[in-house]
């Protein structure tokens, strides 16, 4: 004689509740508006039909994404989506937002210049975000050496590669001379770490280039270059 099979009693509302845990875990931090999204940060998302908005002025571009200013903010988006990720402010004040001087890109990604002000101070940062999906991948100081309430660090030049290769130089200012200069690259690979590749105030901040796989700049008149 075949018994019946023994009845499973599931519980439901245990498993639905795990479920939407275990989904909530699994999605990446949201930067808040205006403000760049740091490593591991997902942008704010809005729609943007054909990567663009009523009123957007474009701050760079390639054949493949399109970082422009609108509503106040700075938006980034692949040319072929519907929806632009909110990178920064777009607007004249950086206080308490991450206010976008300038911006690179190459492939799907976007370096950004960075300024930063509280109440009694301001800073530069640059970051990098990659546009297919709305996510920081990397954000460094200016220089490798902390700052001081005498001077200001800001950024000079950005170079970028498809791959996310990043380099930039990185000024401290005192009294409006620099007073020292760095050119630094982000690291492969890492979300948080950089190399020196040259350091000192004779460096000419506006004479970053990029010549293929190699970043090329000038300190004291003579030509340098080292892989990005």
């Amino acid at each position: 004689m075949r018994l019946p099979a023994p009845t499973v009693h599931r519980p439901r509302a245990l498993l639905a509740g795990t479920l939407v845990l275990a989904a909530g875990l699994l999605l990446a931090p949201a930067a808040s508006a205006g403000i760049t999204p740091g490593p591991g940060e997902r942008a704010r998302s809005i729609r943007a039909p054909h990567c663009t908005m009523n009123g957007a002025k474009t701050i760079a571009a390639n054949r493949h994404v399109r970082v422009f200013r609108a509503r106040g903010e700075v938006f980034g988006c692949r040319r072929s989506a519907n929806r632009a990720y909110e990178i920064g402010h777009g607007g004249q004040e950086c206080q308490n937002s991450d206010l976008i001087d300038s911006a690179v890109v190459a492939g799907n990604f976007v370096g950004l210049n960075v300024r930063t002000c509280s109440l009694d101070s301001s800073g530069s940062k640059v970051s990098l975000v990659n546009l297919r999906d709305g996510r920081g991948r990397f954000s460094s100081a200016p220089l490798s050496t902390p700052g001081s309430v005498a001077g200001y660090d800001a950024i000079r030049g950005m170079v970028l590669t498809a791959a996310g290769r990043f380099a930039w130089i990185g000024v401290r200012l005192s009294r409006g001379d620099i007073v020292a200069a760095e050119v630094r690259r982000r690291l492969p690979d890492f979300s948080d770490r950089s190399a020196v590749l040259d350091s000192g105030a004779g460096i000419d901040p506006r004479s970053l280039r990029l010549r293929g796989s190699q970043v090329r700049w000038r300190d004291d008149g003579v030509a340098r270059s080292a892989p990005i």
